[in-house]
C-alpha cells in the first residue's frame, strides 16, 4: 500500500492495483472558500496532474472535503464517487456518471477491494460517514467525526493496518468540537491499535489541535504545530504504537503484515 498526502484530508491511496482519493479538496478557489477554509499550505498536486484514479471516497459534502475541481477530475477520468447521501447527490448534479451513496454499515465492492462505510458523528453533516478499505491490507479513513462508542464498536472487528484520522477540528459554542483533535485521535489509536496512525486535517487555519493546551493551526505558527505533533507522536510511540506524519507530496509505503 502506498499513501501520498496531497493536503488536509486528501490522500491518494494505492492498494491492490487501484487508486483512491479521499475527501478531495484542491481549493480554495473563491473568496468565500478562502474565507471559510483558509489553507496554510497549497495542495501538493493539482487535479490536472492526476492521470489514473478508480474512485473518490468522500465522507461528507463540506467545501474542504469535496470541491468542483475534484468533481471535474471524476468526470474527466470516469471514476466513481463513493460517499454519503449528500455527496452522491452533489456528484450526480455535477454530471458524474457513477455514484455510490452509502450509509454506515453498508458496503460496496470496488474491484479486489471492499469499501465499508462506518459511523461518523459530525454535528454539521448528519449524513457523514467514514470508510474502511479492505483488501490485502486495510485502511481506515475517518473523515470528520467525533470519537464515539458507536465508532469504536464499528471499527473493532477490523485489523487495521493504517488509520487516517482527523487530528484537528473546529469548535462551536453550541455544538462543541466538530470532530477529533489530538487527544481524541490518541484515544482512537490506543483503543484500536492500528499498525500505523496517520494524523490529518492539518492544513486549514483555525482548527484546534488541542484546545485545552491552546494549540491552534494558524498561518504563522508552523513551528508550534510541528512541535505539538511531534510530542503527540512520541507519546504514542512510547506506548508501542506506530505513528507516521505524512509530508505532502512524498509517498509512504506500508508493507503487508506477515502472517
Amino acid at each position: 500500500m502506498r499513501l501520498t498526502l496531497i493536503g488536509h484530508m486528501t490522500v491518494l491511496v494505492e492498494l491492490d492495483g487501484l487508486a483512491l482519493l479521499t475527501d478531495p479538496w484542491f481549493g480554495p478557489r473563491t473568496w468565500l472558500e478562502r474565507r471559510l477554509a483558509p489553507r496554510i499550505l497549497p495542495p501538493a498536486f493539482s487535479p490536472e496532474e492526476i492521470t489514473t484514479l478508480d474512485a473518490l471516497l468522500v465522507s461528507h459534502h463540506h467545501i474542504d472535503h469535496l470541491d468542483e475541481p475534484a468533481l471535474t477530475l471524476a468526470r474527466r477520468l470516469g471514476c466513481a464517487v463513493i460517499g454519503s447521501q449528500g455527496v452522491a447527490r452533489q456528484a450526480r448534479r455535477a454530471g458524474v456518471r457513477e455514484t455510490v451513496p452509502l450509509r454506515a454499515g453498508e458496503t460496496t465492492p470496488l474491484g479486489p477491494l471492499t469499501i465499508h462505510a462506518v459511523p461518523a458523528e459530525h454535528p454539521l453533516a448528519s449524513d457523514a460517514v467514514g470508510f474502511v478499505v479492505a483488501g490485502s491490507q486495510s485502511v481506515y479513513f475517518s473523515g470528520d467525526t467525533r470519537w464515539t462508542p458507536a465508532l469504536r464498536a464499528a471499527l473493532s472487528p477490523f485489523p487495521l493496518d493504517v488509520a487516517l484520522v482527523q487530528a484537528a477540528c473546529a469548535h462551536y459554542p453550541f455544538f462543541g468540537n466538530d470532530g477529533m483533535s489530538l487527544p481524541e485521535a490518541a484515544a482512537l489509536a490506543r483503543a484500536l491499535r492500528p499498525r500505523w496512525t496517520v494524523p490529518l486535517h492539518l492544513h486549514c487555519a483555525g482548527k484546534w489541535l488541542d484546545r485545552r493546551a491552546g494549540i491552534r493551526i494558524e498561518m504563522e505558527n508552523a513551528d508550534r504545530v510541528q512541535a505539538a505533533l511531534s510530542a503527540w507522536a512520541d507519546s504514542l510511540r512510547a506506548e508501542g504504537l506506530g505513528v507516521q506524519i505524512l509530508e505532502p507530496g512524498r509517498p509512504a509505503e506500508y508493507v503487508k503484515r506477515e502472517t
